[in-house]
């Protein structure tokens, strides 16, 4: 499945936030820092195995998200952690930054970062493997290993695409992103089967007409990952000015 060139661009943030939140449960114990060390140890050093590789690249949370300039209430539903569990977060993540060398992925989300390095290494014809447990990962084409699930997949260019669409149709309740109400990946499956990659988007948006859904485009503008820094610059300039627009109707009353 990998050569022995193969480098792993893994979604980090999940290395540390199931351990963090086990030693967090029921208040933080004696020894919680070395739990959470141990256990990310443990899951990086398996994920060496699983994907033959000593090369590992890590992506955690950084500073921002442009995605907040789209869409004003972007993980708006997201509940407020408690002081236990985020002081096990703030831990857990300084501990990759610092002993694992991961790089925050400021203004983006990690998963965006790890879709930027992987299209940078189809580019270079540089085999790679993706590890990480969010669904939205199975946008990228290429070897994936589930770290939680022990599973390995491959997605090509075409299931990358659908994938994209059918969360289109589903929408993301974890990211209060908007989908058509009703519709959950069965029903999304239906809607997109036999209809050919280039034709997807146009299905989406009529099946989002004929639920008086409105207009996708940005749910998908929310869901899509980033693939390159030059994309990250063109669409955090627009979702800047989008926001300046925003608020400048609200001072007008335009909203």
């Amino acid at each position: 499945m990998f050569t022995e060139d193969a480098i792993i661009f893994c979604d980090a943030d999940s290395l540390f936030f199931r351990p963090a939140a086990a030693v967090s449960k029921d208040g933080l114990k004696r020894n919680w820092k070395s739990d959470i060390r141990k256990a990310i140890n443990h899951t990086i050093n398996r994920i060496k195995r699983e994907c033959m590789s000593d090369k590992i690249m890590h992506a955690v949370k950084g500073k921002g998200n442009f995605r907040h300039g789209i869409y004003k209430d972007y993980k708006a539903n997201r509940k407020e952690l408690n002081d236990d569990l985020r002081t096990a977060l703030n831990y857990g993540h300084g501990y990759m930054c610092d002993k694992h060398g991961a790089v925050m992925a400021d203004d983006m989300e990690a998963d965006d970062l790890v879709c930027i390095w992987a299209h940078e290494a189809i580019e270079e014809n540089q085999d790679y493997c993706i590890a990480g447990i969010d669904k939205d990962l199975l946008q990228i084409p290429g070897n994936h290993f589930n770290f939680v699930k022990s599973s390995h997949v491959y997605v090509d260019h075409d299931a990358g695409h659908l994938n994209l669409m059918r969360q289109c149709l589903t929408g993301d309740t974890a990211d209060n992103i908007p989908g058509i109400k009703g519709i959950g990946p069965k029903k999304a499956d239906k809607i997109l089967n036999g209809i050919p990659s280039s034709r997807q988007w146009s299905r989406v948006r009529a099946a989002w007409r004929g639920h008086n859904a409105g207009d996708p485009t940005t749910s998908r503008r929310l869901l899509e990952l980033l693939t390159s820094w030059e994309e990250y610059e063109t669409i955090r300039s627009k979702a800047e000015s989008e926001s300046v627009q925003r608020e400048q109707d609200v001072l007008s009353g335009k909203e």
